[in-house]
């Protein structure tokens, strides 16, 4: 995966080491934070994974809004700890997709001679 991605693993043994305390908007901080200063520091542009993870929680609540994949989360959640933990399952529904996907258009081009079909 990424750089973030495995970093934030960490977070969802121990949160209170690193957050203080199970809270998704204070991951949201983190994340970004580590995003911006990335970026700073790289001289680039990487946004990791965390655009197609809210387009993806867009999709899965059926949200069309400017709100944060955070502030959905947490609207469907009755406490900060359960949206903080609803989002490690989120995350890894996310990721599975993801990996599905890949697979199906790694097949579809092995069937058509390698090249891209899109």
């Amino acid at each position: 995966m990424d750089l973030l991605y495995n970093k934030i693993q960490q977070f969802k043994q121990r949160p209170g080491m690193y957050l203080g305390r199970p809270s998704v908007f204070l991951l949201q901080a983190y994340m970004n934070g580590y995003v911006d200063y990335y970026n700073e520091v790289n001289e680039e542009q990487n946004y990791f994974f965390l655009p197609q993870f809210q387009e993806y929680i867009q999709k899965r609540f059926k949200i069309e809004s400017t709100h944060s994949w955070a502030q959905i989360i947490s609207f469907y959640s009755s406490s900060d700890e359960e949206a903080f933990n609803a989002f490690y399952r989120l995350l890894d529904e996310f990721i599975e997709e993801a990996v599905e996907i890949t697979r199906t258009n790694d097949s579809l081009k092995h069937i058509h001679g390698g090249n891209d079909i899109t």
